[in-house]
């Protein structure tokens, strides 16, 4: 028996030292242009244009106003938060998980959300032109006043989606589900639905 002490001794030495510690390392909050990135964050009028934001946790986040063109937010967490009059031009949004998130009058020209989770998301009087919502899941979403020009809608899923006085010109619907979606006063919005 007395030859597994020497062991033993081995073991919890090993166990104190750093590779074997359970103590979580400290990281550096990313800051970009004095926007600090993190849940909640504050950043109105925000200058992110390129920025890397992929897959970082932005849930309730205020962006309103703030300049995201060609943004990376593949990814990303953005429950509940605000980019009200945000600059998304050319964004990437792939697989973003945004719901209830606030793009009102947003510019999302040329934006990317294919496959992004945008339940009860707020897209009124935003301009959707030329964006890409293939597979994307805006249910309840609102889209009051939005402009969807030449816009890829293929296989999205628009269940009880509110499209009132919105303009739908030149948009791709192949497979595209409008199931209790609202068209009051929509100008090109498909018929029959």
């Amino acid at each position: 028996m007395h030859r597994s002490f020497p062991v033993l001794a081995l073991l919890l030495a090993a166990a104190g030292s750093p590779a074997f510690s359970n103590e979580t390392e400290h990281h550096e909050t990313l800051v970009i242009n004095g926007c600090p990135i993190w849940p909640y964050t504050r950043c109105p009028g925000a200058d992110l244009r390129h920025a890397d934001l992929s897959a970082k946790d932005l849930s309730g986040a205020d962006f309103t106003g703030a300049n995201m063109v060609r943004v990376d937010l593949r990814a990303s967490n953005l429950a509940g938060a605000i980019l009200d009059r945000a600059d998304l031009t050319a964004a990437q949004m792939q697989k973003a998980s945004a719901p209830v998130a606030k793009f009102r009058g947003a510019r999302l020209v040329g934006a990317n959300l294919e496959f992004t989770r945008l339940f009860r998301a707020d897209f009124s009087y935003a301009d959707l032109t030329a964006s890409n919502f293939e597979a994307a899941r805006p249910m309840f979403a609102r889209f009051q006043y939005a402009r969807l020009i030449d816009a890829n809608l293929q296989e999205t899923k628009f269940g009880s989606a509110d499209f009132r006085h919105a303009i739908m010109e030149g948009c791709l619907i192949r497979y595209t589900v409008f199931l209790d979606a609202t068209f009051d006063d929509c100008k090109g919005c498909p018929v029959g639905w």
